[in-house]
């Protein structure tokens, strides 16, 4: 069963929420932090509390939900998205063989993102459904995205991860969920492709909405550039009129 803990003021005005998986990450943890320092009510499912600093912890916009969304029923789901105006995936295999090749995470991230679908769908009001993507996935109905990536060199190297690398496939397989099955549902989400990623604070960063390099020439991505995309997102209408719907890649600007 989940475990919900709340340091939570009831006096405090009602403010907007936003369901956050993987909160406890090295993307998701900067996307917590941001949040709730734009003042967001934050709901943030983990499996290991523990890991949230002591001040993130105790903050009164934070509500904490221990337990592993997969063993959550559906009722669950769309009782924690109750109120919430987005639900944001930062999830990601953990560095260990158990995460990286184990069988019970191998489709770790599509699964949860195709049961909080299932949810949003079920929820009274629209929810905002964003998810941390990557760099690495190329749109097949975007000429250019293919245009980018049509060399013998990257064919090989994607080939070599699709082979070796479960949390790759794991990552494609997400992306194309939001692509081929919710591009005509009622859903509305994005998919957020951060280039190579690194640690760092927020700073000038540029957004595109088709790939514009190879993979050998990627440029980097910080983490805090990532979840302050994803804020911008929540908060500003004119950013999700946009990217609605899309794939931005996002990368620091030069």
């Amino acid at each position: 069963l989940a475990q919900v803990s709340s340091s939570r003021c009831s006096s405090k005005p009602a403010a907007m929420a936003v369901l956050v998986l993987g909160g406890t990450g090295k993307t998701g943890l900067h996307l917590v932090q941001q949040l709730l320092a734009r003042g967001f009510q934050v709901k943030a499912i983990v499996r290991s509390p523990e890991k949230l600093p002591v001040d993130v912890a105790r903050h009164s916009g934070l509500t904490v939900i221990t337990a592993k969304v997969l063993d959550l029923t559906d009722e669950a789901i769309v009782e924690h998205l109750t109120g919430c105006t987005a639900v944001i995936s930062c999830l990601g295999h953990e560095g260990n063989y158990q995460g990286m090749c184990g069988k019970a995470s191998q489709f770790l991230v599509s699964d949860v993102l195709r049961r909080v679908c299932r949810a949003v769908a079920e929820a009274q009001s629209p929810v905002k459904v964003i998810l941390m993507s990557t760099g690495l996935y190329t749109k097949p109905d975007s000429a250019e995205d293919v245009r980018v990536r049509n060399s013998c060199g990257q064919r090989a190297l994607l080939c070599l991860l699709s082979s070796c690398l479960p949390p790759h496939n794991d990552n494609m397989r997400a992306a194309e969920f939001l692509r081929t099955e919710l591009m005509d549902k009622g859903i509305e989400w994005c998919g957020v492709r951060p280039e190579l990623l690194i640690d760092g604070e927020v700073s000038q960063y540029e957004l595109h909405e088709n790939l514009v390099c190879s993979i050998f020439s990627a440029g980097q991505t910080t983490r805090a550039n990532v979840a302050h995309f994803m804020c911008e997102l929540v908060q500003e209408p004119s950013m999700w009129q946009k990217w609605n719907k899309k794939f931005p890649l996002i990368y620091n600007a030069a």
